[in-house]
Formats: structure tokens, C-alpha cells, sequence
């Protein structure tokens, strides 16, 4: 079975600024330590019949201030197919020179500024739709991290969609379903936003909120997402390294492998990512 890992993130502490990684800056993991060090492709390990034949880089950080100079990294360092989605601040003044230097380098094909809790608050920001206009008119997608249970976050959401429905939105780890017990809610605004044809779904990060999950745990969201996304809007991805909280990078993908609905398991194992990120 070939994977495209939809969602990972590389490290090189002597190369690149991971402020977010030092003890001394949020977040406040206690396990942070296990994951602040040097990951790289020579990392990504699965056993066969599994094969990984390409990824999505998701910026992680390495320079806040000139986000491409972490796509110019990976390109010395990567083998494999891959694309990067950089860092990108939505309010910032100066997106189109950053638009510009992203533009000239082939590999990134969209951006990310980290919402969560502020989702609302930035994207109903006069700034951040100029911005996105920006990003719609150069053709880069947007992926979308905040959760499912902030309702407000993601009627935001729904509502720039729809004012710029050429340009993809690919919401990050499926919006948190784990974070909350409450799973109607998270349901009622998955279905909301599946009436957009431009969202798309990452089906990753079960560790930022269950250290310990299992396939039980996540059977209702994959039903859930299938239902509302079909076949053609759903990708998969491990959130490497934060995965390795759990289990290490080839039991991840046994366990995926074995959760996703064998109807579709070509699409949102590989070929999704190829229509939403490689173009």
C-alpha cells in the first residue's frame, strides 16, 4: 500500500530557530523533551507492504520571520517527493513580499498560521481576509488548524470559504475530536463544514489529546469523516514526531492503515494528497 504522509514536521535544532520547542516557551508538554531533537526523512520507517513513496512538510517553525527559508532546508536535505506548507501570519503587513519569496519556491504549495483558540478572532480580521485574497489570488491553499468544538471558529471558517471558493482549506487533524467529550458537537460542525467543496480533512494529530488512543477511539471519528467527506476530500498523516508519544513511526501506520475503510484506502492514503498538495 504507497502512504503519503499528509502531515509531518522536521526538526534540525542547529539549523533552524523551534522556539516552540525550548523548555522555557509554550506549549508546557511534559513530554515535550521526547520530541525536542533532530528528526529527518531517515526517520520515516515502514515495514512492508506499506510504502512510503512521498510527504507533506508542515511548518514547524524553523525561521517565524522568512517562513521559505525552511522550504530552501528541505530541499537540500529531502529525497522523497515532498511539498511544504510554511508558516504564514495571517495579520502581518507585509504578505505580499512573503507571498512572493513562497511563490519562488516550487515545493510549497500552500500556508499555515496556527489558530486554535483565536480562530474567530482572526479570520473575521479585516487583515486576514486581505491576506487570504492574497494567497487565493496566488494559488496556494490554506491549511486550517483549530478545533471542531469552537463553533464560532468554525462558522469563520465556513464563512471565508466561501468568499474565496477557488482556494483550498484543509483543516488539521481532523479539528481535534479527541479534546472533548462532547462528540456532537464536533460532528454538527464537521458536517458544516463538509458543504464546502474546497475543505478538505487531515485525518492526524490523535496524540495532541490522548497520548494513550487507539483504534477504538478513533473508529467513530473515521466513520464520521467518511460520511460527511466521501472518498476524494479525506487525507491521512502522522504528525511525525509528536506520533512518537504514542508508538513509533511504522507502528503508526499499521494501525491507519488497518482504521481506514478499505473502499478508500488508495485515496486517503496517497492519492488525496497528491490532488490537494502536489497538484
Amino acid at each position: 500500500m504507497k502512504i503519503i504522509d499528509a502531515h509531518l514536521h522536521f526538526f534540525d535544532l542547529q539549523a533552524g530557530e523551534y522556539r516552540w520547542l525550548s523548555p522555557d516557551n509554550p506549549p508546557f508538554w511534559p513530554d515535550k523533551p521526547v520530541i525536542a531533537k533532530n528528526f529527518s526523512e531517515s526517520d520515516l520507517v515502514v515495514s512492508t507492504p506499506s510504502q512510503l513513496t512521498g510527504f507533506v512538510h508542515i511548518e514547524a517553525g524553523f525561521d517565524n520571520a522568512k517562513p521559505w527559508r525552511e522550504a530552501d532546508f528541505l530541499a537540500q536535505h529531502c529525497h522523497l517527493p515532498f511539498r511544504a506548507v510554511a508558516g504564514f501570519d495571517l495579520l502581518a503587513g507585509n504578505n505580499q513580499h512573503v507571498i512572493s519569496e513562497l511563490l519562488k519556491r516550487p515545493c510549497i504549495t500552500g500556508v499555515r498560521h496556527i489558530l486554535d483558540d483565536e480562530a474567530a478572532s482572526v479570520l473575521n480580521d479585516a487583515e486576514a481576509k486581505a491576506s487570504l485574497a492574497l494567497l487565493a489570488e496566488a494559488g496556494l491553499s490554506f491549511d486550517a488548524q483549530l478545533s471542531l468544538y469552537d463553533t464560532a471558529g468554525v462558522q469563520a471558517l465556513s464563512a471565508v470559504a466561501a468568499d474565496f471558493p477557488a482556494m483550498s482549506f484543509i483543516l488539521n487533524h481532523a479539528g481535534f475530536p479527541l479534546a472533548d467529550n462532547n462528540f456532537k458537537v464536533w460532528q454538527d460542525n464537521l458536517k458544516a463544514l463538509s458543504r464546502a467543496d474546497s475543505i478538505a480533512v487531515k485525518l492526524s494529530g490523535w496524540e495532541m489529546h490522548n497520548r494513550q488512543w487507539r483504534a477504538d477511539d478513533i473508529a467513530p471519528v473515521v466513520n464520521t469523516v467518511h460520511q460527511y467527506f466521501g472518498e476524494s476530500r479525506v487525507m491521512t498523516g502522522s504528525n511525525f514526531p509528536l506520533c512518537t508519544w504514542h508508538s513509533d513511526y511504522d507502528a503508526f501506520w499499521r494501525t491507519i492503515t488497518r482504521a481506514v475503510p478499505a473502499v478508500c484506502a488508495e485515496k486517503w492514503l496517497s492519492e488525496n494528497s497528491l490532488y490537494w498538495y502536489f497538484g
